[in-house]
C-alpha cells in the first residue's frame, strides 16, 4: 500500500509515493496559489484527507477562496471533514506547544483519523513564513525528523518557504532536509534535488537498468530453452519418420507380394535383411536424439563412413517405388556410376529421402528424375519433378525452419524437411540449390565434396 503512487497535481513533480516530504520556494502569494491549489485538488480527487496550514502572504481566507475556484463543492468537502484550511496560529493552538514532538504527533493523529474515516491518507502543507530567525535551528531539526516520521505512513507533505526570508545557508538546510525542492524559474516550477538524493536516484536508475538487463537476458535464455525443446521435438519426429517410412514401405511390399504368392524365399530373406538394417538405423537415430547435447540440428554431428553415393540414392529411390506408383509418378534413376566418398550415411539418406518425399507429395502424377554424377572432387545429386513449381519469391523461404511456400499445394507438415536437407548438406560443406518456376516443376541439386 505504501508504495502506491499518488498524483501530486504538479507537472514538475508528477506522481509521488506515500511518505513523500518535499518543499517549495516561493516569491509571492500568486506562487502559492499556483502550486497549492492543484496540489490539494489532486488530493481531494483521490479521496485523501487534506490539511492546509496557512500563513502570510496567503491566509486561510484567501486560500479557501482560491481553492473554491478549482473545487466548486469545497464547502461540502469541508462539512465532511475531508479538508481543513487553518491558520498556523489556530493549528498550534490545537496541537499544543509548537515543538517538534507535538507537531509531528499532530500529523500522525490526523493520518490515523483520515484512515479511520475511510480516506486513503493525509495530504498536508504548512507555510513557514511565520518562523522567526531565533527559531530557525529548532525548525531545521524538526524538518529533519519529518521524513522519518512520514516514512511508512499514508502521508504526503509539502512545506513552503519564502525566498525573501531565507538566507543562502537556509536554502542549503532546507534542500538537505527534504527529498527534493521546487522553485519558480522563468514562470515555471523546476525541481531541485539534494546531492544525496540525486546520487541515490542515479544509483537506483543504474540498478534498475542492470536488473532489467538481467531480466531480459534470463527471459531470452528461457525463450531459447523453450525454442530448443520445441525444435528438438519437431526435428526428432521428422528424423524418426525417415527410417519408419522405409520400414513401412518394405513391410507393405512384402505383404502385397506374399498375398499374390510372388515372393520367393530368397526375396523374403533379402527384404527381411533390409528391414533389419532399417531397424538398426532407427535404434541408432533414437539413441542420438536422446542425447540432447547433440540434438542441435543447426550443426549436426556427423558420423562419417566410406560408401557409394550412387548405391545409397538408388536404394532410397527403390524403397519409394511403390509410393511413387501409388501417386502416379513415373520415376527414372540415373545412378550407375560408382561414386565413393566419406559421408554420414544416415543423414544423407535422410536428406535424399526428404527430397523424394517432397516430389511424391507435391508433384503427384508427374515424372520424377533422379540423377547422381561425379564432377571432379564433388558429387552432384539431382531430384527433378514435373509438378506445379515454386514461385521465385519462395525459393529461399522453403529452406527456412518451419517455413513453407505460400501456395496451397505446399501446405501441411512441419516445414522442416528442406531445412533439414540444407543443414545436413552444409554440415558436409556442400550446398543445395533450387531451380523452379510456377508450372515448370522443381529441380533440387545437392553438391557434396567426396573427401
Amino acid at each position: 500500500m505504501h508504495e502506491q503512487l499518488r498524483p501530486s497535481g504538479l507537472l514538475a513533480v508528477g506522481s509521488l509515493p506515500w511518505g513523500a516530504h518535499f518543499c517549495q520556494f516561493y516569491g509571492e502569494q500568486a506562487d502559492l496559489v499556483d502550486s497549492l491549489v492543484p496540489f490539494f485538488k489532486a488530493g481531494l480527487d483521490s479521496n485523501e484527507m487534506c490539511l492546509w496550514v496557512t500563513s502570510e502572504p496567503l491566509p486561510a481566507r484567501d486560500a479557501r477562496t482560491a481553492l473554491r475556484n478549482a473545487v466548486p463543492d469545497l464547502a461540502e468537502r469541508e462539512r465532511r471533514n475531508q479538508i481543513e484550511i487553518i491558520d498556523h496560529h489556530d493549528w498550534y493552538t490545537a496541537t499544543g506547544k509548537p515543538d517538534p514532538d507535538s507537531t509531528l504527533r499532530g500529523w500522525v493523529e490526523r493520518e490515523e483519523r483520515a484512515l479511520a474515516d475511510g480516506f486513503t491518507g493525509l495530504r498536508l502543507t504548512g507555510n513557514t513564513y511565520w518562523v522567526e530567525r531565533s527559531d530557525w535551528n529548532g525548525f531545521v531539526d524538526y524538518e529533519a525528523r519529518v521524513s522519518k516520521t512520514f516514512k511508512g505512513r499514508n502521508i504526503i507533505g509539502l512545506c513552503s518557504y519564502c525566498l525573501g526570508r531565507c538566507q543562502p545557508h537556509d536554502i542549503l538546510d532546507v534542500v538537505a532536509n527534504h527529498q527534493f525542492a521546487l522553485t519558480r524559474r522563468a514562470g515555471d516550477w523546476q525541481m531541485i534535488e539534494s546531492a544525496a538524493l540525486s546520487m541515490a536516484k542515479d544509483e537506483l536508475h543504474r540498478l534498475n537498468a542492470e536488473l532489467e538487463h538481467r531480466v531480459l537476458e534470463r527471459t531470452a535464455a528461457l525463450e531459447h530453452a523453450v525454442r530448443s525443446r520445441d525444435e528438438f521435438l519437431s526435428i526428432a519426429s521428422h528424423e524418426l519418420k525417415t527410417p519408419i517410412t522405409s520400414l513401412q514401405l518394405y513391410v507393405q511390399g512384402m505383404v502385397r507380394a506374399q498375398s499374390k504368392g510372388t515372393l520367393t524365399a530368397e526375396q523374403l530373406n533379402a527384404r527381411l535383411n533390409r528391414v533389419q538394417v532399417q531397424c538398426g538405423r532407427l535404434e541408432k537415430l533414437i539413441n542420438n536424439l536422446l542425447d540432447v547435447s547433440r540434438a542441435d540440428a543447426r550443426t549436426p554431428a556427423l558420423q562419417r563412413e566410406s560408401f557409394d553415393m550412387s548405391e545409397l540414392v538408388a536404394d532410397a529411390t527403390e524403397r519409394f517405388a511403390e509410393e511413387f506408383a501409388r501417386v502416379g509418378c513415373q520415376v527414372t534413376v540415373d545412378a550407375r556410376e560408382p561414386i565413393v566418398g566419406c559421408w554420414d550415411r544416415m543423414r544423407l539418406e535422410q536428406a535424399v529421402t526428404n527430397l523424394l518425399q517432397n516430389a511424391a507429395r507435391y508433384a503427384p502424377g508427374s515424372p520424377v528424375h533422379v540423377r547422381v554424377q561425379s564432377e571432379g572432387p564433388w558429387v552432384r545429386i539431382v531430384v527433378r519433378d514435373g509438378g506445379p513449381g515454386i514461385s521465385e519469391k519462395d525459393h529461399a523461404r522453403i529452406f527456412e525452419r518451419f517455413a513453407q511456400a505460400g501456395s496451397e499445394q505446399f501446405a501441411g507438415g512441419f516445414g522442416l524437411g528442406l531445412w533439414i536437407v540444407k543443414q545436413v548438406v552444409e554440415a558436409h560443406e556442400g550446398s543445395v540449390t533450387l531451380v523452379s518456376r510456377p508450372g515448370a516443376g522443381a529441380t533440387f541439386t545437392l553438391m557434396l565434396p567426396c573427401d
